[in-house]
């Protein structure tokens, strides 16, 4: 099979999980760190359950943007603001697999400490609903219970997946199909010298999924991220007088976060829309890729390894291009989701 072949098959396969017209819900994990773009990652996927008739399994939270505690508020406030505490959350890896992990400095918390910018809400959200089972195995038993059914979107660091695939091996066969946000595509960091930060919070575990990984992991590499160009005057301009609580939220996130930002950038969100509508791919590419897990400049970093030619030993599609149009119509009817 060519290498155009494989990416034509690719985006065909992608391009099909729009369905709205299927019978069995399209089941979804979303693996996240707590930042605003996590959220608006949730925002994306709760507010299309209907219309692109899947179904949110869980929410598991993963050391990252905050810590554990933080991430798991995070994403309680934005559940109960949009009254959807019955989406099962569950507390995860709270540091990378070897410690001590990278320092504050060198990783860079754009999102605060707390995730959501250090904001002073005036109450906190309560923890009553948080399930007590630990993620890695949450995520078994729903990978157990529905094989080859759910699909896992990944928007943070990579170490509950890593975990899961180490505790419990026979699982991984049981994934539908894996979406991460992470990685490079050019060598282009956003923190540390030369990764992106979620490979970079925990190189090791990003480097266990690429290499065992049993189904070819679709990757949004940061550089695709950089492609997008919404503003933050067209941001607050467009959800300013928003009816949607969890969007309200947000405003108040992102009003400290990007009060010194020319560009918005919801990372997480386009691994949602993607998810939710295939046909807003515009170019997928296959390759061979590894993890660099020792250069003094590099580590943590998503080499592409362009002479690996024989389709069979690649093991990501990175995603290279994305109808922008679709995704801006898709987050502003996000104004309007209750």
């Amino acid at each position: 099979m060519s290498s155009a072949v494989r990416v034509l098959m690719l985006m065909a396969a992608l391009a099909g999980s729009r369905g709205t017209a299927r019978e069995e819900p399209r089941r979804v994990i979303l693996d996240l760190d707590g930042g605003g773009d996590d959220a608006w990652a949730l925002v994306m996927l709760l507010a299309n359950e209907k219309q692109y008739n899947i179904c949110v399994q869980a929410v598991t939270c993963s050391h990252g943007n905050a810590r554990v505690p933080d991430v798991l508020v995070n994403v309680l406030r934005i559940l109960a603001s949009l009254d959807r505490l019955d989406v099962p959350v569950y507390a995860g890896a709270s540091e990378p697999l070897i410690t001590p992990g990278s320092s504050r400095n060198a990783s860079h918390y754009f999102w605060g400490n707390d995730g959501f910018g250090d904001v002073q809400f005036d109450s906190a959200p309560s923890v009553d609903s948080l399930r007590p089972q630990h993620a890695v195995e949450a995520m078994r038993d729903l990978f157990e219970k529905h094989p080859n059914k759910i699909t896992l979107v990944a928007v943070g660091p990579l170490t509950n997946l890593a975990l899961l695939y180490k505790m419990f091996p026979e699982t991984k066969d049981k994934i539908g199909a894996l979406y991460l946000l992470g990685g490079n595509r050019h060598g282009v960091g956003n923190t540390g010298l030369a990764s992106e930060f979620n490979f970079f919070r925990d190189p090791e575990a990003a480097h266990i999924v690429l290499n065992n990984s049993p189904q070819i992991v679709h990757v949004f590499p940061w550089e695709t991220v950089l492609l997008q160009t919404f503003t933050t005057r067209w941001r607050f301009e467009t959800f300013g007088e928003t009816t949607n609580p969890a969007v309200r939220v947000l405003n108040r996130v992102e009003k400290e976060v990007y009060a010194g930002e020319d560009i918005w950038t919801p990372c997480d969100m386009y691994v949602a829309a993607i998810f939710l509508n295939g046909s807003i791919l515009r170019s997928v590419q296959s390759y061979r890729a590894e993890v660099e897990l020792t250069g003094t400049v590099t580590r943590g970093m998503m080499a592409i390894l362009h002479h690996v030619k024989d389709v069979n030993q690649h093991n990501v599609a990175v995603i290279d291009r994305i109808d922008s149009q679709q995704v801006q119509r898709m987050l502003v009817a996000l104004n309007y989701a209750k």
